[in-house]
């Protein structure tokens, strides 16, 4: 199975915690923490809260294409949370939403405005944001974000997956997690060739010259997946 990931830059270390927006794949043994204290953010539409949650993680296995066994973390979770945090240090309560995105999430109108026009406005809170990609020379494509006054950087796609997937971003949320009343986002790049890269921006404590700061990462390939 090759190995590239459609992201390339921006990679996690181990001072960074992890998150799931998709709880659904098949994530290898010792993807999460045993001892976590977990959050969910739980929606009905565009009301969001978040709440302390029961995560239990559960050891099992599936059977690769060499009919192999590869242990799995099994995630049991109490309710339907839009996303998890594990150890995040986050707020309970109400949080300002102005975004979900609806399924499929590959084909909203975000990912297609993306895609051909090469930019998606949030014009939303304090601090509106867009979206926008360069090409490079290479054909890869560079994302950045900007607030009118400042522009940041956040990652750079290859122009297409492994199998001809499109890499576009998938913005899955836009809200104040944070509570600052600024926007903060989960966004994932898309791969199919197994892999995943979901990540939360904040706009808290971001630093001077930026408008997000990286504040949780879940990079990796599912485990007994593909060829």
């Amino acid at each position: 199975m090759t190995s590239s990931l459609a992201a390339m830059a921006q990679e996690p270390n181990s001072s960074t915690p992890v998150l799931v927006v998709d709880q659904t794949r098949q994530y290898g043994k010792g993807t999460f923490p045993r001892d976590a204290s977990w959050l969910g953010l739980y929606c009905n539409e565009l009301d969001c809260e978040i709440k302390s949650t029961q995560v239990r993680i559960k050891s099992s296995s599936a059977k690769n294409v060499l009919d192999e066994d590869e242990p799995l973390d099994v995630l049991t979770i109490k309710g339907k949370p839009f996303a998890l945090f594990p150890n995040m240090s986050v707020n309970t309560g109400k949080v300002m939403s102005w975004y979900r995105a609806k399924e499929p999430v590959f084909d909203t109108p975000q990912t297609q405005k993306l895609s051909k026009f090469g930019k998606w406005a949030m014009p939303w809170s304090t601090r509106p944001i867009t979206m926008f990609w360069v090409k490079t020379p290479e054909g890869s494509k560079r994302y950045h974000v900007s607030d009118g006054k400042i522009k940041q950087f956040l990652f750079s796609t290859e122009p297409e997956s492994h199998y001809g997937g499109d890499t576009t971003p998938i913005i899955h949320w836009v809200g104040d997690l944070d509570r600052d009343g600024k926007l903060d986002i989960l966004v994932s790049i898309p791969d199919d060739n197994c892999g995943f890269d979901e990540r939360l921006y904040l706009s808290s404590n971001s630093g001077d010259g930026k408008v997000f700061r990286k504040a949780a990462q879940l990079l990796g390939r599912e485990a007994a997946c593909g060829c």
